[in-house]
C-alpha cells in the first residue's frame, strides 16, 4: 500500500513537465521512497491544483527490477553499507526524474545501469579519499539489489547557499579547495564531466564538497546516459561523448565566473 502523503516535503521527487517546443504544461510527476520501495505517480494538472489525497491515490509501486541493479557477482568489488546507518547520511537513489521518459522509450535498464556505474565510481574514490569529495559509506542493499548509495549529508548545494544568502563564499579558498578535489580526481585517471553549482555542496565550514559522480568515467572512456549539463559545457550535448579533463577545466572557469555574478533559473 502506498504511503499517505500529508506534506510536499514527504516526496522524494516532484516535477512539472512542459512541452519543449511550445512551452505548454503537460503533467506533474512525483515519487516517494518508503522502506526502499519506490512509488511513482503522474497527474495531468499543475502542482497547485493537486491535493495530497490525489497524490496518495495515484501513487503505485515501481518493480525493483525496473530501477535497482542486482548486487554484482564476486568479480566486481563494491562496499556494502552497514544495516545500521551512521547519522547525517543521504541515500542517493536512481534518477527518478527520468523514469517516465525511459519507460516511454523502453530503456528502463539505463536507470539501474546508471546507479551501478556511480557505485563503481564511488568505490574508486572511497579508496582514495579527499576532504572536498563526498564521503561514501557503501551501497544500501535490499532483496539482493542496490537500492541506493549511502553518502554524507550536507544541507545545501552551492546554488541554494548563494541564492538564499545562507553564508558568504570566500572565493579564493573555496575555489582552491574545489580545484584540489578536481586535480585529485584527475590524478586517479578519472574526470567528473558534470561540474556545475548544482553538483557542489557546501559544508559547515563554508567549503565545497563535490558530489554526483554519475557522469564520472576513466579519462578516455565513452560517456553513457549521464553526462554534462547544458550551459556548463563548451559543446553541443550530442558531441559530449568522452570523459576528458578539459570538460572539468572548462567548467571550473565557468564556476569562477558564476561566483562573481550568480544567476538563477526560475
Amino acid at each position: 500500500m502506498a504511503p499517505q502523503i500529508t506534506s510536499w516535503e514527504y516526496l522524494t521527487m516532484l516535477s512539472e513537465e512542459f512541452d519543449t517546443k511550445t512551452g505548454e504544461f503537460r503533467y506533474t510527476m512525483f515519487a516517494v521512497v518508503d522502506d526502499d520501495v519506490v512509488y511513482f505517480g503522474q497527474l495531468s494538472m499543475p502542482q497547485h491544483e493537486i491535493t495530497f489525497q490525489q497524490l496518495t491515490s495515484t501513487l503505485g509501486p515501481i518493480p525493483d527490477k525496473d530501477i535497482f541493479p542486482e548486487w554484482p557477482s564476486s568479480s566486481v568489488e563494491l562496499t556494502r553499507a552497514p544495516e545500521a546507518l551512521p547519522p547525517k547520511v543521504y541515500i542517493k537513489r536512481p534518477n527518478l526524474s527520468m523514469y517516465d521518459v525511459f519507460k516511454e522509450h523502453n530503456v528502463l535498464p539505463l536507470l539501474s545501469q546508471g546507479l551501478l556505474q556511480e557505485a563503481q565510481a564511488m568505490q574508486v574514490l572511497s579508496q582514495h579519499p579527499h576532504p572536498n569529495i563526498i564521503t561514501y559509506h557503501g551501497c544500501r542493499v535490499r532483496q539482493a539489489r542496490i537500492s541506493g548509495l549511502v553518502l554524507d549529508r550536507h544541507p545545501k548545494n552551492l546554488i541554494d547557499y548563494v541564492k538564499h544568502g545562507i553564508g558568504t563564499v570566500d572565493k579564493g579558498p573555496f575555489m582552491e579547495a574545489f580545484e584540489s578535489a578536481i586535480n585529485h580526481l584527475h590524478s586517479l585517471g578519472w574526470a567528473h564531466n558534470d561540474l556545475n553549482p548544482g553538483t557542489i555542496l557546501v559544508n559547515e565550514a563554508g567549503m565545497p564538497v563535490l558530489i554526483d559522480f554519475g557522469s564520472s568515467h576513466e579519462i578516455g572512456k565513452k560517456l553513457t546516459t549521464s553526462r554534462g549539463t547544458k550551459g556548463w559545457i563548451d559543446e553541443d550535448m550530442k558531441d559530449y561523448t568522452t570523459s576528458e579533463r578539459r570538460h572539468d577545466i572548462s567548467a571550473l572557469d565557468k564556476i569562477r565566473s558564476w561566483l562573481d555574478k550568480p544567476t538563477f533559473e526560475d
